[in-house]
């Protein structure tokens, strides 16, 4: 949680932005104030893919599926506007850690708190079903914990279970799926229909994450992971023997074997009533969460204003425990798995963010009888492995050689190269005509590319548009190293802001040569349009300006 960058925007809709909760590769989500002073967490997609018909009929359903579901066991939408320039969808503020911060921060929740757990997600499944819907995306990041009791998030990819047709909405294409490998249902990882059995099956494998630190399904490569869901059999002895039962017929590969919600209730048990739904820990991260809060409500600080420093840690407070590292799936003894515990780390809330597209996995050929009594423990490894070299080439072949599966989901835009002159003008609402001005270059840590041209001479161009790339690193390093060289560039101008687009932006000041001059960085990309006097007075030219700069950063190749 952290508040609004130079150039960011200060209103959507009603509702006053007052920092950022999280953004991913396809959008992000606002903390903002409505008029009556209610926090609300404002989803908004990302300006290039606002421009995207499909993308924009899904965000649709996105908002529809969304009011179906009562707010007991999600978050209420409050506003959207799916037809706005850059569409939002505005819901009540859930105060509370995700499932999975917490088990990063604390470490695995004791047995009878998973059972709650299990009864707080069975009764918000039942609703959602209840709602003609199956969410699709149930997961530990998209499971709140709540002061009183559980929210289950982001319904960005559920899908009515009737009366639509996969094909309608555009949010598969042949050989891909939708979803978050290490919790789909195998039918999902396979590209089948799906029925609100799936989530179950995804709510067997939350419960186990909850019980051990990871999913049962969590293999050394995305491919593997959807391989193990379809095919795997999972390693369940590290799960008390007192749920073990009910997971494992969460975890059935066919759905009809499944237990519906209302099957799971009675499987539960009645659940003893509580003040207090979570461990201390929880409570510990809701009131770092609230400080938070209340420190962006309060603003920067005023010139001179000493920084706060950071929250003092409980005394006595243990060390968290760290994530378990991804790598093959084994059972720890129940001895050493660690119990969750107080912990005085910030909160990380969620980005609510859109899963990527991953690959189908292919189904397990058959098997003939005697082969299976011919074949020992090597020859089933043998064809477990050639299936997953069959699955890797077909995903290759399918994609032109180009992988399109990230491991993980909320991964942020990531730019590869900056855009060529050639490719550019077709895409940029400018008559960039060729210039022998053009340039390219390498720099220390990326690459540069200025395109020139307009209504002027060759010498004098009247409009520029300027790409910047951080290159070198990974994705988080080449973000940071341009945000630093962005805002250095920013020193002193006036801050861009209601762009609703890009990360952060700034306005040059006006010279004798130029009307209007606009930067604007999204991640490791920085964008930089020039424009002169004429043909345009200053507010027609920062309108142009705008413009040119959404249509810069969509020109420019990214992963």
């Amino acid at each position: 949680m952290e508040q609004v960058g130079p150039g960011g925007p200060t209103h959507v809709g009603p509702f006053e932005v007052v920092g950022v909760l999280g953004q991913g590769g396809m959008g992000r989500v606002l903390l903002a104030a409505g008029p009556d002073g209610r926090l609300v967490a404002v989803k908004q997609v990302l300006a290039h893919f606002a421009d995207d018909e499909g993308f924009r009929a899904r965000f649709r359903r996105e908002v529809t599926a969304s009011r179906k579901v009562s707010g007991a066991y999600t978050a209420a939408v409050i506003d959207a506007d799916p037809d706005a320039s850059t569409p939002w969808l505005a819901s009540v503020f859930v105060a509370g850690p995700s499932l999975g911060a917490v088990v990063k921060a604390g470490g695995v929740l004791p047995e009878e708190v998973v059972r709650r757990l299990a009864a707080g997600l069975t009764s918000a499944l039942a609703e959602i079903h209840r709602a003609g819907l199956v969410h699709r995306d149930l997961k530990p990041d998209n499971v709140l914990l709540a002061e009183d009791g559980v929210r289950v998030i982001d319904l960005g990819i559920a899908r009515a279970t009737e009366g639509e047709a996969e094909g309608d909405t555009g949010l598969t294409r042949t050989g891909f799926v939708v979803g978050s490998p290490a919790y789909m249902s195998p039918e999902q990882a396979e590209g089948h229909p799906l029925t609100p059995a799936s989530d179950v099956f995804s709510l067997g494998s939350v419960l186990v994450m909850a019980l051990t630190g990871r999913s049962p399904f969590a293999g050394t490569s995305t491919l593997k992971t959807l391989y193990d869901v379809a095919h795997g059999e999972p390693d369940l002895s590290a799960v008390p023997a007192g749920l073990r039962d009910l997971v494992a017929r969460c975890l059935a590969k066919d759905p009809e074997a499944r237990p519906s919600p209302a099957e799971l209730r009675e499987l539960i048990g009645p659940v003893t009533a509580a003040g207090r739904q979570w461990p201390s820990a929880v409570y510990g991260m809701l009131t770092a969460q609230r400080a938070r809060i209340d420190e962006l409500l309060a603003g920067p600080p005023a010139a001179g204003d000493p920084e706060p420093g950071p929250a003092p840690e409980p005394k006595g407070a243990p060390e968290a425990v760290p994530a378990p590292e991804p790598g093959p799936v084994r059972s720890p003894a129940p001895e050493s798995v660690p119990v969750l515990r107080p912990e005085a780390d910030p909160v990380t809330v969620p980005t609510q963010d859109t899963p990527a597209l991953v690959p189908k996995v292919p189904p397990l050929p058959p098997v003939p009888p005697e082969a299976t009594r011919r074949a020992g423990p090597l020859r089933t490894r043998r064809r477990r492995i050639a299936a997953l070299v069959a699955a890797g080439v077909l995903l290759v072949a399918g994609t032109g050689g180009v992988l399109y599966v990230r491991d993980r989901m909320n991964a942020p835009i990531v730019y590869t190269a900056v855009a060529s002159c050639e490719v550019a003008r077709e895409k940029l609402p400018l008559e960039l005509r060729p210039s022998t001005l053009d340039t390219w270059s390498g720099t220390v840590d990326g690459v540069q590319t200025s395109c020139n041209g307009g209504g002027g001479t060759a010498a004098s161009p009247t409009a520029t548009v300027r790409w910047n790339v951080s290159l070198g690193g990974d994705a988080g390093a080449n973000a940071v190293t341009r945000r630093r060289h962005f805002q250095s560039e920013a020193a002193g101008q006036r801050t861009a802001s209601r762009l609703g687009f890009g990360t952060e932006g700034y306005w040059e000041a006006s010279s004798a040569d130029w009307t209007c001059v606009l930067a604007v960085r999204e991640g490791n990309l920085s964008v930089r349009v020039g424009l002169r006097a004429a043909p345009y007075s200053k507010g027609a030219c920062e309108t142009k300006a705008k413009d040119v700069a959404r249509a810069a950063l969509k020109a420019a190749p990214r992963r």
